[in-house]
């Protein structure tokens, strides 16, 4: 018994615990939307059963008020000819029994003090009429109050009114006993078409209550996805995406501010990285963007099995410059140099500041013998292009270091540095001259 006990605690109740939250209040927002409209939608039949029942009620008391004004103005009628009290004629209340059957269509009884049948629209009626198994036609007779009487028979109802019958001085001789059925079952027909296009409006207006709540959720789920979507892809770092949907209203609007942002989070990036990969100086690319331009053409070389070439280029005795005409020469100077490299070089090719007066040139798809050729074009350049400052002809050269990917090395730190070498060595025979490695 512990053992099942505990079972239930720790498994049965928390399952059940956790289906009647997801069921009470779902925690997506396309669950949620559906269970308010289906509650929404539902209160329409409701609305609907409710007036039919109203409807149906007010039939009801409006048969039972007819019937009554008309058995208390026949009882009149008939109390109004009595001259003995406590005696009913027969004979001469049966036209007025006949005219209120006419005008119901039910069987009408006259019942005296004694509780028997005087008379009725048809013996068997009066006899069916004037039983009285509830005693509400003996309470009539005491207190001569009216009273509707429902009698449930063998798969049937009736319905009976019972009016006090009063002579003219107030006495009361008996009781008029009027089977209203048909007249309530006609007032409940007439009602009936009435009735049925209010449940059926009911339900109508659920399907369409369901059917606009299906779509608008469908809707607007479908656009928080596509936006949940594009949050996730720019998280990832795809920062091109731009949120789509299809509604109006608070949803564009949010989706309009999610591009708005990301289009600002994309130009502050591409500023950073901007300022992260530009020589500030020259505008040229630095370091960082030099290595990381090497690695990418060092990896392309070897998918392809094609050559790649660094140029290496260091200003010489720049020193010299910055002591006899200012560091603001200097500056100039440097600019100047950038802007000259670029003009010797393809569009393809990858010109950027090393650093300090060193200069550095990525040749994709190239060889030794191309390269030397692109190095020997940029020191003519150089050397043949005076830069002018405050009136001055500052004349500067350059030595170059050239080497090829894969006869010189197979990584960048090795390109580098036999690249180095070859620079150096260029200064050690003189300088303003170009120089590369032998291959092996």
């Amino acid at each position: 018994m512990t053992g099942r006990h505990t079972w239930w605690e720790r498994y049965g109740f928390a399952r059940l615990r956790r289906w009647w939250h997801a069921l009470a209040w779902p925690t997506r927002v396309g669950p949620r939307l559906a269970v308010a409209f289906l509650l929404v939608a539902a209160l329409l039949p409701m609305i609907g059963l409710i007036a039919e029942r109203e409807q149906r009620i007010t039939g009801a008391r409006d048969a039972q008020v007819d019937a009554q004004d008309l058995a208390r103005v026949t009882a009149a009628e008939i109390g109004g000819g009595v001259q003995d009290r406590g005696r009913l004629d027969s004979a001469a209340a049966r036209p007025y029994l006949d005219d209120l059957k006419r005008q119901t269509g039910g069987e009408v009884a006259l019942v005296d003090l004694r509780r028997g049948s005087v008379t009725g629209t048809t013996p068997a009626g009066a006899a069916g009429l004037a039983a009285d198994p509830d005693g509400q036609i003996a309470a009539t007779l005491r207190d001569g109050l009216i009273r509707a009487v429902t009698r449930h028979g063998a798969g049937s109802e009736a319905k009976l009114m019972v009016v006090p019958i009063r002579t003219a001085d107030d006495g009361i001789v008996g009781a008029l006993v009027l089977d209203y059925s048909r007249l309530y079952e006609q007032v409940l027909a007439t009602s009936a078409h009435s009735r049925r296009l209010t449940v059926a409006a009911g339900l109508t207006g659920m399907a369409v209550a369901l059917g606009l709540g299906w779509a608008f959720s469908r809707g607007m789920v479908r656009d928080v996805r596509r936006l949940t979507q594009a949050a996730t892809r720019y998280a990832e770092g795809d920062y091109d995406t731009r949120a789509e949907v299809k509604s109006r209203g608070e949803l564009r609007e949010l989706a309009e501010a999610l591009n708005t942002m990301a289009g600002r989070i994309a130009q502050r990036r591409a500023e950073l990285v901007d300022l992260a990969t530009t020589d500030p100086l020259t505008g040229l690319p630095n370091r960082r963007a030099l290595r990381a331009g090497m690695a990418r053409e060092l990896e392309h070389a070897r998918r392809r099995g094609g050559p790649f070439s660094l140029i290496l280029l260091d200003l010489d005795h720049f020193k010299a410059v910055n002591d006899e005409y200012g560091h603001i020469a200097g500056d100039l100077v440097l600019r100047q140099v950038g802007k000259i490299l670029q003009s010797q070089v393809r569009a393809t090719d990858l010109a950027g500041r090393h650093g300090g007066e060193e200069f550095a040139v990525l040749l994709p798809d190239t060889g030794r013998d191309a390269a030397l050729c692109t190095a020997e074009r940029v020191r003519a350049a150089l050397s043949h292009t005076p830069i002018e400052f405050q009136g001055h002809a500052v004349q500067v050269t350059a030595s170059l270091g050239v080497v090829t990917y894969p006869e010189h090395g197979l990584t960048s730190e090795e390109l580098v540095r036999r690249a180095d070498v070859a620079l150096y060595a260029a200064k050690r025979a003189g300088r303003d001259r170009v120089h590369s490695p032998p291959t092996a």
